[in-house]
């Protein structure tokens, strides 16, 4: 079965993107200008125009990011050899519009990338979408969790993690996630996670807030049987638990 015909998102997105390179002597000067008293050079301006938006490096991190889908979909597919209703299903997906779409949107993303590993977690999306996630309803919005997955730090997934290893035995438990007393339950096991971690607890609180805004996180509605007046507690949402079931779709993607 071939993975399905992705070159049209590609097009699309190298038509969003026009060649500015010509541009980039006059675009610096004036950068230059702007941080002049900074040792701020045109050199230096140069340089990061060339390296995140000349067209050879914009071509390269797409391509960086569509030989990973690649290699997802091949995974993917080798999982899922002998189940023919897996496998059909597999090729329905890509097939589908939203998948064409959130090709593209991942691809648009993908050039704006600072590094490889945003652009890992870009795929890692895109392949995990084909398969299925316990927490999954099987229509996510596949290319909104993209535009998401591209604004988030480096500190947001781990403070994520840390929150579904926290609540792995109440989320086992509660599946409807809507047990409150077992989340709440594990706030101390939360505060030890969070020293443990190294994060200061309000830069911890303000990044579950930031997650909460991406619908990636909830609070725990507070019980003071297992909370002290400044304690604090959050939990994945179920959107949440389906982007780390993505992120940890298959091996050598995740950028974990």
């Amino acid at each position: 079965m071939s993975p399905g015909k992705i070159d049209d998102p590609v097009e699309a997105s190298f038509e969003a993107w026009p060649e500015e390179t010509e541009n980039l002597g006059r675009k610096c000067g004036e950068l230059a200008l702007t941080f002049e008293g900074f040792s701020f050079t045109p050199a230096a301006v140069a340089k990061i125009l060339r390296d995140q938006f000349a067209t050879p490096k914009r071509v390269a991190r797409i391509e960086y990011l569509l030989n990973g889908v690649r290699l997802g979909f091949q995974y993917a597919i080798s999982q899922a050899a002998t189940d023919r209703e897996r496998l059909k299903e597999i090729e329905e997906k890509l097939k589908s519009a939203h998948f064409s779409e959130a090709v593209s949107i991942a691809c648009e993303e993908a050039v704006r990338a600072t590094n490889h590993k945003k652009i890992d977690r870009l795929r890692s999306v895109l392949v995990g979408s084909l398969g299925t996630s316990a927490w999954g309803a099987g229509n996510e919005d596949v290319a909104a969790m993209i535009r998401d997955i591209a604004q988030l730090a480096e500190r947001d997934i781990d403070v994520l993690g840390v929150l579904n290893s926290v609540h792995s035995s109440a989320i086992a438990h509660a599946p409807n996630l809507n047990n409150s007393d077992s989340f709440s339950r594990e706030t101390p096991a939360l505060k030890r996670a969070v020293a443990k971690s190294g994060i200061h607890p309000d830069d911890f609180l303000s990044t579950c807030e930031r997650l909460r805004g991406f619908g990636l996180a909830a609070e725990v509605l507070r019980n003071t049987s297992h909370m002290g007046p400044e304690d604090f507690c959050y939990r994945p949402t179920r959107r949440g638990l389906v982007l780390l079931d993505y992120l940890k779709s298959f091996p050598g993607v995740s950028g974990e």
